[in-house]
């Protein structure tokens, strides 16, 4: 048999047999029929079975975006708890800024306290060498002014 198409065939096939009493025509008929309808059979099956496939290949990529959904929410809670966490940590640093800044005050104002002492004494000390001059310096004129009376009579 030559490649027509189906339908012309069927067509010259179904004229032989009913116009030409051909019996030949009706077994070639009945096989060609028969062919065709094993193979849409066939492409039916494998239709549904590649629809199946398809159906389990959809559940699983959907399974798989929920258990990658679920790792990155997991992995969101891990972070936003780390996120906690340093939060916490500079808390803590914070107070203990504000606990060194407070030592420094008083530092600074036990510092202005001893530069206040160190002038204090810096006074006494100058009160004190002026003091022991003017001695120095009396006590040298009387002991002239003793020599020079004692001279003098």
């Amino acid at each position: 048999m030559e490649r027509m198409p189906l339908a012309e065939l069927i067509e010259s096939e179904l004229s032989a047999a009913i116009f030409g009493s051909d019996k030949e025509a009706i077994k070639r008929i009945s096989i060609l029929l028969s062919e065709k309808i094993e193979e849409i059979e066939e492409i039916e099956l494998k239709q549904e079975e590649t629809k199946s496939d398809l159906k389990v290949l959809i559940e699983l990529v959907k399974q798989g975006f929920e258990d990658v959904n679920k790792r990155f929410e997991e992995i969101n809670r891990r972070f936003e708890d780390i996120n906690k966490r340093f939060d916490d940590v500079n808390r803590r640093f914070e107070d203990i800024n504000k606990r060194f800044e407070d030592v420094n005050r008083r530092f600074e104002d036990v510092n202005k306290r001893f530069e206040d002492m160190n002038s204090r004494f810096e006074d006494i000390n100058k009160r004190f060498d002026m003091m022991f001059k003017f001695m120095s310096i009396g006590f040298t004129i009387i002991t002239i002014l003793i020599v020079v009376f004692k001279f003098i009579h």
